[in-house]
This record gives structure tokens, C-alpha cells and sequence, in this order.
């Protein structure tokens, strides 16, 4: 039945993108022209510093930002040529792929952090909802057959629920889902931040998120355009991404230099727009097989696709692996400086002696022993970015993540710790 709902919609949307009037032909043009969807999230900040910095003509490509109102709508001006590239899901893009590479990802646009979850699961006010457990049973708001649906699934797996034992009620409209919530209509709903966020400031109770799954990386959108563009204008699609990328980098040095163009090219709730934190935006990342293999699994086991999408097909990493700068070479002394001024001299002795973390004593003989397959720079580097990926026998995680650290700082800390013989 989904299915057949599913090749419904993909008529409708073949047909009423028909009836769009043909856009520019993009060959013609001396400069390349990509004609980009967006809609009003967070998740688009990148793509207006970039026009607003000079970004895109610096890299000699014309990118034309086109706001779209809904995800229908955006698919619609994808599959009738009107729009070359997007910012979507890997739900998405299974269901685009199904029976043939329609789009392809070439980044990562966002995803989860230890510290900043893209998605949250909320009771109602006042409910008695307070633990994932309690959602036995309870209908949760979500739009079906989407990333929010996988995604709530998945969390709720995480701490221990049986998908089994789930209920779902679907609500497509996030502004209704949000306000069905905060009534008591809903007594639990699967939200995207800032919204979440306001309406944790409203009362609604935090039951988990997406940060239980940051190693796994399920939880993410990402940057895709149509495989026709991505064959014909390879150089534009390249420098879009290196545009996108120094924009990118902006925002993770200093957020708060784009809280006004982020509160005017997307929906922010007014109660959260002083308040919320921007979260750091990847940079030259893309989808992982495992990530792809279990999304492409969510959708064949709810029926929702009926062939399965090679992550080959979809996932393309040739433009990263053009563009992505070359590993920095790191300084010894800056990192010994670093260790001290970030506070990890504070946790982490160099004598040997035990702390609140293990002791760096002679670390760079064991880190390269430590995790399977990682060399010792490469455990270190993911030690600081994402402590919680391994945590040593005998410690709590409770290290922060330093994961807005620049290229070079890390470069820095990592060349330090490796004179720790």
C-alpha cells in the first residue's frame, strides 16, 4: 500500500512539474548557472554567506538560491529539471534512487553533534511522559515515511525501546505537529531544532535526541544534485563546493557573525532566536557506507521502496576528494600551548598519574594499538573531535568534544601528543 501511495505521489509530481514553464537552458550560459532549492532550515545557512561573502563568483559559478516552500515542492522542481541541486536526506535520496541514480550526494550539509542535536523527541506539557520507556504505546507525532520517521525509530531503538512497541501518528506539518504538542493533542512528537528548542522553552519535555547516534551519523542531511548536472557540469558542481565549504568554515569560526542572516533567510521561532546556539556545519565529510546501508534497510523493511539504491549510484565523493585541503602539518609547540590553554593538562597528567581521564603519558607508543584499523594520529584526531567513539576502560565519557576546533589547532594537539613516547 505505501508503496503504491509512494508511485502515486511521484506521478503527481512528474505531473505538476510539468506544467512549470521551462527554466533557462544552463549550457547556454558563458558562466555555469546552478539553480539550488532551499527551504527555510537551518541547514541552508552556508548557501546565503556564501552569496552574501562573494563565495560562488570567486569560484566562477553562478548559483542562483531558489526558497521553496515544502520538501513536495523541492522535489518537484528536481525532477522537472527546474532546479539542479538541493539540500535533502538520505531518506530522500533512497526514494528518489530507487530505479535509477535520479540525484547524488556530495556532501554532507549537517548532522548531529555530541553537543547539537539536529532532532529531539518531546512530550507534551505536563504529561507524564518523562523516559523513552514511557512511549510504549504512545502515538508520536511524525511525518510518515520520512527522516524523522526513521530517525525517531532509530533513537528510540537506541535507548532500549522495541520499534515493535511504537506507535506513530502521522502530522506532515511541522507547524501543526508543534502546536498539536504544546495543546496536549499530541502527547509526543518528533521535532527538528530550533524548533525543538522553543518548544522545550514552552514546556515540553525532553525525552532523547539524535546525539545518541553522532558515531553512526544516521542523523544528517546533505548536498545533492541531479546526476544529469553532475555529469555535464562537473566544474561548477566542484566550485559550488569549495564556495560552499569557506562559507561553511565562516560560520564555525565565529557563528554569532551570521545570527542575523540566519534569522532572516530562516523560519526561528521568536522565543529561541537570541538564545539558540549555531551548531558547527561538517566540512569536507560525506555519507558513510553504514549510514547509507542502514537507511536503504529502514526503507525496504517499511516497504516504502521496492529496489534498494547502491550507495555507489548515490553517494558521490570525487569532489571532496578534489578539494579537500591537504592534511596540515602540525606544530608540536602550538599543540603544547593548546593542551594547556584548553584545559586537557587539567584531566589528563603526563607523569602517569590517573585523573578524571587517563593519563597522556606515552601515548603516542599505545594510540596507534588502541582502536582496530586507526593509526595513532587518526585515534587521537577522533580521541578530540569525538571522545565518545571510545572511551578507555575504567573512564567515564564525560570528556567534552572539541569538534570547532580549526584544521590547524587539531593538526597542532595531534603532532603534540605524538611526541608523548
Amino acid at each position: 500500500m505505501r508503496k503504491t501511495l509512494f508511485s502515486i505521489a511521484l506521478l503527481m509530481a512528474l505531473l505538476a512539474a510539468s506544467l512549470i514553464p521551462p527554466g533557462r537552458d544552463i549550457r547556454a550560459q558563458e558562466t555555469p548557472t546552478l539553480r539550488i532549492g532551499l527551504l527555510p532550515i537551518l541547514d541552508v545557512l552556508p548557501f546565503y554567506v556564501a552569496e552574501q561573502a562573494g563565495y560562488f563568483a570567486d569560484e566562477g559559478v553562478q548559483v542562483e538560491l531558489v526558497p521553496v516552500s515544502s520538501a513536495l515542492e523541492r522535489d518537484q522542481l528536481i525532477i522537472a529539471g527546474e532546479i539542479d541541486g538541493m539540500v535533502n536526506d538520505l531518506i530522500s535520496t533512497g526514494i528518489f534512487n530507487q530505479d535509477e541514480p535520479l540525484v547524488q550526494i556530495v556532501a554532507l550539509a549537517r548532522r548531529a553533534y555530541p553537543d547539537h542535536p539536529q532532532f529531539r523527541i518531546l512530550a507534551a506539557p505536563r504529561s507524564n511522559i518523562t523516559l523513552p520507556g514511557d512511549l510504549t504505546n504512545v502515538e508520536i507525532g511524525i511525518s510518515e515515511n520520512s527522516v524523522i520517521h526513521y530517525i525517531t525509530q532509530r533513537i528510540l531503538e537506541a535507548e532500549g525501546v522495541n520499534a515493535a512497541d511504537l506507535k506513530f501518528r502521522a502530522e506532515p506539518n511541522i507547524a501543526i505537529r508543534f502546536q498539536l504538542l504544546m495543546e496536549g493533542q499530541l502527547q509526543a512528537a518528533c521535532l527538528p531544532d530550533p524548533l525543538a528548542q522553543a518548544a522545550m522553552v514552552g514546556g515540553a519535555i525532553l525525552i532523547a535526541d539524535d546525539t545518541s547516534l553522532v558515531e553512526q551519523q544516521f542523523s544528517q542531511s546533505v548536498l545533492s544534485f541531479r546526476t544529469e548536472i553532475i555529469e555535464k557540469q562537473p566544474q561548477a558542481v566542484e566550485g559550488f563546493l569549495r564556495a560552499w565549504m569557506r562559507a561553511a568554515e565562516d560560520i564555525n569560526a565565529e557563528p554569532d557573525a551570521y545570527r542575523d542572516l540566519w534569522l532572516e533567510k530562516t523560519n526561528v521561532p521568536d522565543s529561541v532566536k537570541d538564545t539558540y546556539n549555531l551548531p558547527p556545519f561538517p566540512t569536507y565529510e560525506i555519507t558513510t557506507q553504514a549510514a547509507w546501508d542502514d537507511t536503504i534497510a529502514w526503507l525496504v523493511e517499511q516497504d516504502i521502496v521496492d529496489n534498494a539504491a547502491a550507495y555507489e549510484d548515490s553517494v558521490n565523493p570525487t569532489f571532496l576528494a578534489a578539494i579537500a585541503p591537504a592534511e596540515p602539518t602540525g606544530d608540536a609547540a602550538q599543540g603544547e600551548a593548546l593542551f594547556a590553554s584548553l584545559g586537557c593538562i587539567g584531566c589528563h597528567s603526563l607523569d602517569g598519574t590517573p585523573g578524571a581521564g587517563p593519563s597522556v603519558a606515552g601515548i603516542a607508543s599505545r594510540a596507534g594499538n588502541t582502536v582496530a584499523g586507526q593509526s595513532a594520529a587518526d585515534y587521537l584526531r577522533q580521541a578530540i573531535v569525538q571522545p565518545a567513539a571510545y572511551v578507555v576502560e575504567g573512564y567515564g565519557p564525560i570528556m567534552p568534544a572539541f569538534d570547532t576546533l580549526s584544521e590547524s589547532d587539531l593538526a597542532s594537539l595531534v603532532a603534540y601528543l605524538l611526541t608523548l613516547e
